[in-house]
């Protein structure tokens, strides 16, 4: 083989990266620091294209799409009221119905019933696929956060369910999981606001578990009225190793039980594999689902994860500690779970954290 100098040296072969490589060194032309990068071609769909990094061009056009999101809600209605008591303090619960976007949607509202002035805003926001079970999901932290100090708003996200005592109240739509999410859970933020005189707008907590946790910190990321985001166990990065290796997967047709992943299956990488959503339009869905990249817009708040998950790796909190602000604060566990009672130590942080925000009175 001959080599020139000056001359283009080309693979003959499709995939040719390794040819490239050994003409390059036979000719003198490869560093010791040279990275060549493998073509990762999956379904039709090539992951390094899709995997890049965001640039900034990109980023702001997520930033100009959120902010002409309609995000209003119209035609609220309660179709349901009860008085009861958490922890021993009676409350008000009301279940609300009302427009987000053209479809129903559905949350509930707790306001204690001792509140003599504004007190801080908590929306909580479920993990999972299941929608919201008011007895089991929300009611446990009550005691242990003392949430009893809080109005609490309480999204079922769109295509899903809020449930409480054996009824049902069920959202519009199709499931959009994480971007649509926040849609529904800032606009039963805005309902809450405009209805509930107790509610204070200028304490607001976005709370989250799991898919939650995402949906919190996009949230605080896309409404700078949020003062504090906490999230525990979620997603951080779609553009990460743990989103690449389950998109990877999922193209080749097995979908991991990652709460959220189905519905996104289905939305993007279907679509994307069979050629109807472009490139571009794919690289949005995973950016306005990736919190990290807009890490400079989060406030304060806290994360949690056990560095042994089994459902979401440690990784993303990792990932998340890398860009986080400094008045946002990542908090690893040495366990294996994915609940937030099984991180030793984590409620007593949070409570904190809330006590900051409650002891914040005008």
């Amino acid at each position: 083989m001959l080599c020139r100098s000056g001359e283009n040296v080309r693979p003959y072969l499709a995939g040719g990266v390794l040819l490239l490589a050994l003409l390059l060194a036979a000719c003198g032309e490869v560093s010791t620091d040279l990275e060549i990068e493998t073509e990762r071609i999956v379904a039709g769909v090539d992951l390094n294209q899709l995997f890049a990094p965001p640039t900034a061009q990109e980023r702001q056009q997520v930033l100009d799409a959120w902010a002409a999101r309609d995000v209003s809600a119209r035609n609220v209605q309660e179709v349901a009221r009860a008085s009861l008591e958490l922890d021993g303090a009676p409350v008000t619960l009301q279940i609300l119905h009302h427009t987000v976007q053209g479809q129903r949607h559905v949350g509930a509202v707790v306001v204690p019933d001792s509140l003599q002035a504004p007190a801080p805003v908590l929306v909580w926001l479920h993990g999972g696929d299941a929608g919201v079970r008011l007895e089991t999901d929300v009611w446990p932290l009550v005691d242990s956060l003392d949430l009893r100090r809080f109005v609490l708003v309480i999204p079922a996200f769109r295509g899903e369910a809020l449930a409480y005592q054996g009824l049902t109240f069920s959202a519009e739509g199709v499931r959009n999981p994480w971007d649509g999410d926040v849609d529904d859970a800032l606009a039963l933020l805005n309902v809450v606001l405009a209805r509930v005189p107790m509610a204070d707008p200028e304490r607001l907590v976005a709370f989250g578990m799991d898919r939650g946790a995402t949906v919190a910190l996009l949230m605080a990321v896309r409404d700078t009225r949020i003062q504090t985001a906490i999230g525990v166990a979620g997603l951080t990065d779609f553009f990460g190793a743990f989103m690449q290796q389950v998109v990877e997967e999922a193209l080749q047709g097995t979908v991991r039980p990652v709460p959220g992943l189905a519905a996104f299956n289905e939305q993007v990488l279907v679509p994307l594999r069979d050629g109807t959503l472009s490139m571009a339009e794919a690289r949005r869905a995973l950016l306005r689902r990736s919190p990290v990249w807009f890490a400079d817009r989060l406030p304060a708040g806290q994360w949690h994860h056990g560095r042994r998950d089994p459902v979401i790796p440690a990784s993303e909190a990792e990932r998340l500690a890398s860009v986080r602000p400094a008045s946002f604060q990542v908090y690893l566990y040495e366990s294996e779970a994915h609940e937030l009672i099984s991180l030793p130590g984590s409620l007593e942080r949070i409570r904190a954290l809330l006590d900051e925000l409650v002891g914040t009175m005008p």
